[in-house]
């Protein structure tokens, strides 16, 4: 407990509980009357307090913290009650407002993205016009009880403030997504095309989960991702209403496909995306820190980067493909062709169009590097090597590398990428303004692939097929 009095102002952190009302009561009366408050105003706004505090107390858990300030502000006593969650208190207006003697002013609203406000007015001559007007007295009504008849809808620009709270609870502020913690940046995504969202709500309103249409400007192929689900509502089937609302959507945007990279420190949105259709086509080893997951859940990958599985589906059916030679993957990039539903032919030999190459490079500032090929010289094997000196050096701890599939200079890439660590990762479809990206990947510390959690046997077979080429690339197999 920790208390402090600057001029006019006096403030208490503790723990919520019942028991605690005496010391509210206490604390508010003494404070009331250091500032100058009348007797008779002390007496009633530490009284309201300890009624507001009871109430509070109901619905808290053992661990949960309170803040409680009064202030004198012109010729009103206050009584400010900040309480962390949103969820437990947003009911109880009406019962807080039956309880409080007459002439007690009661508002309560929500502070910041995760907290919620209590505030108790009294004039200093023992009177105060209540900002919202007590109902009459009387039953109390129950609270909503955790309902299975959830809506799913559209977001709408009321909901920010509460999807960045669901957020918060489950992931704390490690989030790969930064701005769902910011309801104005989040919107602004919204507004741009950017983020196509629908959230479920609970009888109450109250957002309880959250999923996501995500597309950088101009792309063909969006991310189904900025999964959310509070966890008192798993186990209700939340995702898969929420993933068969946006499959509704899709359609109208535009769109290639749309794909979901599936955390593997669990199997829940695994599942979810095998039963909407969407089938492996990549695994992003070691794409993020350890830090990166939700909360509540285990981590069985403890000590390493965290991946990811690429589901992809397309939204219409997708014409034929052209694949080069693509040497030790022609095989396996053949079946996830065939996994999305692609009749693939193979492409005639060609020399490169050019003696060198045009690449982009970027790093995140979680650790992954990404070297893009958009056209392959001849020169691939030097350029490559400088690119990835390159990443390394802006922090790089995994690294990506991309090609068109159809460009003449795929084989002499590949073995390049071999000669210098890179192994297997798989399949980008459509994400080069609708073209297809064949995929590699380099790792630069410790990553067990035994830890993953892994749905289905399609995802165990293309991971085991990564694992032995890793092996073989490590032992000079692709020299």
């Amino acid at each position: 407990m920790k208390v402090k009095s600057p001029a006019r102002s006096s403030e208490l952190h503790l723990l919520l509980g019942a028991s605690r009302s005496d010391l509210v009561r206490s604390f508010v009366r003494e404070a009331a009357l250091a500032e100058g408050a009348p007797l008779a105003c002390a007496g009633l706004i530490s009284a309201d307090s300890a009624e507001a505090w009871l109430l509070l107390s109901e619905g808290a858990s053992g661990d949960a913290r309170a803040h409680v300030a009064l202030s004198l502000v012109h010729d009103e006593a206050r009584v400010r009650i900040v309480l962390h969650g949103h969820a437990r208190f947003a009911g109880i207006m009406a019962s807080l407002g039956s309880r409080m003697r007459p002439g007690a002013g009661v508002s309560c609203h929500e502070s910041g993205i995760d907290n919620w406000e209590v505030s108790l007015h009294r004039g200093l001559n023992g009177t105060a016009e209540a900002l919202f007007p007590a109902p009459a007295v009387g039953p109390a009504p129950e609270e909503p009880p955790l309902a299975d008849d959830v809506e799913i809808s559209l977001a709408e620009k009321r909901d920010a403030v509460s999807i960045a709270r669901c957020f918060l609870d489950v992931y704390g502020h490690h989030y790969v997504h930064a701005d769902v913690f910011s309801p104005q940046k989040y919107w602004a995504r919204v507004e741009r095309g950017e983020l196509l969202p629908v959230v479920a709500r609970d009888r109450r309103g109250d957002v309880i989960g959250h999923l996501a249409l995500e597309r950088d400007p101009g792309a063909l192929v969006a991310e189904r991702g900025e999964a959310v689900v509070l966890p008192a509502y798993r186990g209700r089937h939340l995702l898969e209403r929420m993933t068969a609302r946006l499959s509704e959507e899709a359609p109208g945007q535009g769109l290639h496909g749309v794909y979901s990279e599936a955390l593997t420190i669990h199997t829940f949105s695994q599942r979810n995306d095998e039963r909407s259709g969407m089938p492996v086509c990549a695994v992003l080893l070691g794409a993020n820190p350890e830090s990166f997951r939700p909360r509540d859940v285990a981590c069985p990958t403890a000590g390493q980067r965290q991946s990811y599985l690429r589901t992809f589906g397309f939204v219409q059916p997708p014409p034929p493909r052209t694949l080069q030679a693509a040497g030790p993957y022609q095989d396996v990039l053949a079946n996830i062709y065939d996994s999305l539903g692609v009749r693939l032919t193979k492409a005639q030999p060609a020399a490169p169009a050019s003696a060198d190459s045009l690449t982009r490079l970027r790093v995140n500032d979680r650790g992954y590097g990404v070297i893009r090929f958009t056209r392959i010289g001849t020169s691939c094997a030097i350029e490559l090597a400088q690119a990835l000196r390159d990443v390394r050096s802006l922090g790089a701890r995994s690294v990506q590398l991309s090609a068109l599939a159809n460009d003449p200079g795929l084989p002499q890439l590949i073995t390049a990428a071999r000669d210098l660590g890179f192994f297997f990762c798989g399949l980008g479809p459509a994400f080069a303004d609708g073209e297809d990206l064949v995929l590699l990947q380099l790792l630069t510390e410790p990553l067990e692939t035994g830890k993953l959690q892994l749905y289905t046997d399609v995802a165990r077979q293309l991971v085991a097929f990564i694992d032995a080429d890793r092996t073989a690339v490590s032992r000079g197999a692709g020299a």
